[in-house]
C-alpha cells in the first residue's frame, strides 16, 4: 500500500510540473499537444478499455495516463523543466487551499445546473 502512495504522490508532482510546464513558451508542441490528448483520454468515455467495465477500465487511465505523463516530463527541455519544478514545488505548498477553491467552484457550478434543471422543468 504504500508503494501506491508514493507513486501517487510522485505522479501528483509529474502532473503538476508538466501542467506548468504547458503554460511554458519554450515547451515544444508536441509535448503540449500529446498532454492535452492524455487529459481528454482521461476524460473521454472512449477508451481502449471501456469504463464500463468495473475494474480493467479504471486501470487502464491508471496506466496510460500516467506513463504518459512521466514520458513526456523525461523529453521537456532542461531549462523549462527546471523552471516548471521550481514553480510545481511552489504551488504544491498551497496545495490544500486550491484544492478546496476547485471544491466549491465545482460544488457552486453543479448547484447552479440542479437549480437551474429544477427551474427548468417545475
Amino acid at each position: 500500500m504504500k508503494r501506491i502512495l508514493t507513486f501517487l504522490k510522485l505522479f501528483r508532482y509529474d502532473l503538476l510540473v508538466m501542467l506548468v510546464a504547458l503554460k511554458h513558451r519554450d515547451t515544444p508542441k508536441k509535448v503540449k499537444g500529446l498532454l492535452v490528448a492524455a487529459i481528454i483520454y482521461l476524460i473521454s468515455p472512449i477508451d481502449l478499455v471501456p469504463d464500463a467495465i468495473p475494474l480493467a477500465g479504471i486501470i487502464d487511465d491508471a496506466v496510460v495516463v500516467p506513463t504518459v505523463v512521466m514520458g513526456l516530463t523525461n523529453i521537456l527541455p532542461s531549462h523549462v523543466r527546471h523552471q516548471a519544478e521550481d514553480q510545481a514545488g511552489k504551488m504544491l505548498r498551497y496545495m490544500p487551499a486550491i484544492l478546496a477553491a476547485a471544491t466549491l467552484f465545482v460544488v457552486c457550478w453543479l448547484g447552479l445546473i440542479i437549480y437551474g434543471l429544477y427551474r427548468l422543468f417545475s
